[in-house]
């Protein structure tokens, strides 16, 4: 999706040096909007089960539409601008383009390969909390990475994917404290917070180093995100609210197509 920004982001190699203070004072916003979203968790985890339930409908709906809608072609649009680096001398074009989904497709089955492990016994259920823990914050600390370079896209970009990691913050935090009832404590929550924190403090002091590394980073942990939004985030059948789940979809794809049209005829 060219112009887009995201998990992905078009925005990579930018010098976020350039950046002026109030595009700083945006990004700085928004990180804090993800903040606040891990303290409310708590609050939407004390509402009634319908409430919850209709809420990850809707979140779940969310999810999927930035996944087809932005991240995968964001991937297929990276992968298009690696022929243009030094990479292209040694490899075919065709396999360049393909990179960045084999990539995604690596963090998928790393985050798999975890879970079927600890299903089996041969993983302790405090090491899979552990690493779904470790994965977590990673997510946050990629998108505050992000968010400055992301910025120089297009505030509508920015503001669409805080929503939709908003979405998967309330969902992870749901799935974490049903999967693990002994372990997951209230403090845990700001083992979130501290990635937001780390990532976007990592943005102005070490920014990323050219577009490859950012690339291939965050195409891993965008197919760690991909595995979450459908084992963790597409309610269960039974549980979910179709039209909660349609306006979730029908919402995120809207409001993302618009962007998308308003950056092409700006």
């Amino acid at each position: 999706m060219t112009g887009g920004g995201g998990i992905v982001a078009s925005g990579a190699g930018v010098d976020v040096s350039t950046l002026s203070a109030g595009q700083w004072v945006i990004a700085g916003g928004l990180a804090l909007v993800l903040v606040v979203v891990h303290l409310i968790a708590p609050w939407v985890a004390r509402l009634p089960g319908s409430t919850q339930d209709r809420l990850a409908s809707i979140g779940g709906g969310v999810a999927v539409a930035y996944v087809f809608v932005q991240l995968l072609p964001e991937l297929a649009e990276g992968g298009r601008s690696l022929t243009d680096l030094p990479i292209s001398d040694y490899a075919p074009t065709p396999i360049i383009e393909s990179g960045l989904f084999l990539v995604a497709l690596i963090g998928m089955i790393v985050i798999y390969s975890l879970d079927v492990v600890a299903d089996n016994g041969r993983g302790s259920t405090r090491w899979l909390y552990g690493v779904h823990i470790a994965v977590f914050a990673l997510i946050n600390a990629i998108y505050a990475y992000t968010m400055p370079s992301l910025l120089t896209t297009g505030i509508d970009y920015a503001v669409l994917f805080t929503l939709a990691i908003g979405a998967h913050v309330l969902l992870v935090d749901r799935t974490l404290a049903r999967a693990h009832p002994d372990l997951f404590r209230h403090e845990d929550r700001w083992i979130g917070i501290a990635g937001v924190v780390i990532g976007f403090a990592l943005a102005a002091i070490l920014p990323p180093v050219n577009e490859l590394t950012l690339a291939i980073t965050t195409a891993l942990l965008g197919g760690g995100l991909l595995m979450t939004t459908f084992r963790e985030e597409l309610p269960v059948a039974s549980k979910a609210r179709l039209l909660w789940l349609l306006a979730g979809v029908i919402g995120m794809s809207a409001l993302l197509l618009g962007a998308v049209t308003i950056s092409s005829t700006g």
